[in-house]
């Protein structure tokens, strides 16, 4: 079983007061970025798509893969880009999609497990990043020095923008701010409240049961989401590190 504990919703992932799956980018980049050397990639792994949120440039190869020996369809909900709509009855390696071709954020979904999804988002320049299971992202590509706006964005907490300086390849202020008014509650019984710190995230999460986690088995219907099933709390004062930005809550 490659979910002994249950497959969790990832639509809130907090992990020792660090926040995952943080869109960050640069608003309004410069242009002639060059374009990222290797595909992205779409897996899908114990009734999962991993990863949950993923980034692409415009014109930059993507395959989807499954690593699941049994049946999945994966829907690309997608308005301006390409839609892919296609089975993988089984292992596969890699299957090349059409490359996205404007800026745009849609949902990948499973039609044959409801609870699977993820997120990918559009950009026509290489300047974005992901924020890892620790919280720390970095921007890949040769930023030349100026002032910029960052972008941060999670499916549940909304999106938030922040001045930075940068300076030699490194910045200064790159953190945001999650309002709790911001976040959005699947279950009005479960309201998140969550004040996150991106970009340093030297934070703690707290739950109203530590070690509380979802029970459900991989390829049935998913947990709660962790917004609803753990009420995370975030509240993070962070110490912003210009190389290793992190999101946190606490």
């Amino acid at each position: 079983m490659q979910h002994p504990d249950g497959a969790f919703d990832e639509s809130l992932v907090v992990n020792d007061g660090k926040l995952a799956n943080v869109v960050v980018s640069i608003k309004e980049a410069p242009a002639g970025g060059a374009m990222p050397k290797e595909a992205a990639v779409l897996d899908q792994k114990g009734c999962q798509y991993k990863p949950h949120v993923l980034a692409v440039m415009i014109g930059q190869p993507i395959k989807v893969r499954n690593d699941d020996p049994f049946l999945h369809n994966v829907h690309a909900l997608a308005i301006d880009n390409p839609a892919f709509n296609f089975a993988q009855p089984n292992v596969d390696p890699g299957k090349p999609v059409d490359p996205m071709k404007v800026v745009e954020r849609f949902k990948i979904k499973c039609d044959v497990h409801p609870w699977m999804g993820a997120h990918l988002s559009v950009f026509d320049h290489p300047y974005f990043a992901v924020t890892k299971e620790d919280g720390t992202f970095k921007i890949p590509g040769n930023l030349p020095d100026g002032d910029y706006k960052l972008v941060f964005w999670h499916e549940k907490l909304g999106e938030q923008e922040k001045d930075v300086k940068v300076t030699g390849g490194k910045a200064e202020g790159a953190d945001a701010s999650f309002k709790p008014a911001a976040a959005r509650a699947d279950d009005a019984k479960n309201p998140v409240s969550a004040e996150v710190k991106l970009a340093v995230f030297n934070a703690k999460a707290e739950t109203n049961k530590p070690g509380a986690s979802a029970k459900e088995a991989c390829c049935t219907a998913a947990a709660p989401s962790k917004a609803a099933a753990l009420k995370t709390a975030a509240n993070a004062p962070a110490k912003a590190t210009a190389e290793r930005p992190q999101a946190s809550a606490k």
